[in-house]
């Protein structure tokens, strides 16, 4: 099929993907990059009481986009198993935009979650072997989204709130992740 027979909403997509990190770029957007391909989820939050009120199994994707410049994510849950019994609108999804911004040598990262319309415009960095993401959120309150116990195959995000300011942190997500196989 030509370009001019592809329907734009194929070919907006063609477009966003990318084979690979930009070059010039390719060791710092590796901090991120490490995490492309597929990963199973356990999408865990916790309430004010610190007491697990949901659980469920989820997918997160991650690829390159936008001429290998940007790192791009779509998080669902359930996941795509449980999904196939789910009405159109009933699953949680949303999508991270991360992009390097190499003049200020930091990660500006975008989340909207699709399903709620929550979003968040953070700053991520690296802290010895985790990765931070921090920033406020619509009501001023700080975010601090962690990837943590980094390996080959697995990971755990963590996800913190914090209403004073910073003084104190509550545990409000997690999810440990694992690689799907090829």
């Amino acid at each position: 099929m030509s370009t001019q027979e592809t329907p734009l909403s194929e070919r907006a997509l063609a477009l966003l993907r990318a084979k690979g990190p930009l070059a010039t770029l390719a060791d710092k957007l590796n901090l991120f990059g490490r995490f492309v391909g597929a990963w199973d989820a356990e999408v865990i939050f916790y309430g004010e009481d610190g007491k697990e009120n949901f659980r469920q199994p989820g997918e997160w994707s991650f690829s390159w986009a936008l001429d290998g410049r940007v790192i791009q994510d779509v998080l669902l849950y359930p996941n795509a198993e449980a999904n196939l019994s789910m009405a159109p609108g009933e699953r949680r999804i949303g999508t991270t935009l991360r992009h390097y911004d190499a003049k200020a040598d930091r990660w500006k990262v975008i989340w909207l979650g699709a399903t709620t319309g929550f979003l968040a415009v953070l700053t991520g960095r690296p802290v010895g072997g985790e990765i931070h993401i921090e920033g406020p959120d619509a009501d001023g309150n700080l975010l601090r989204w962690m990837f943590t116990a980094i390996a080959e195959d697995s990971f755990l995000w963590r996800g913190f709130l914090s209403k004073d300011g910073g003084s104190t942190w509550r545990l409000t997500q997690e999810m440990p992740c694992r690689r799907r196989k090829a």
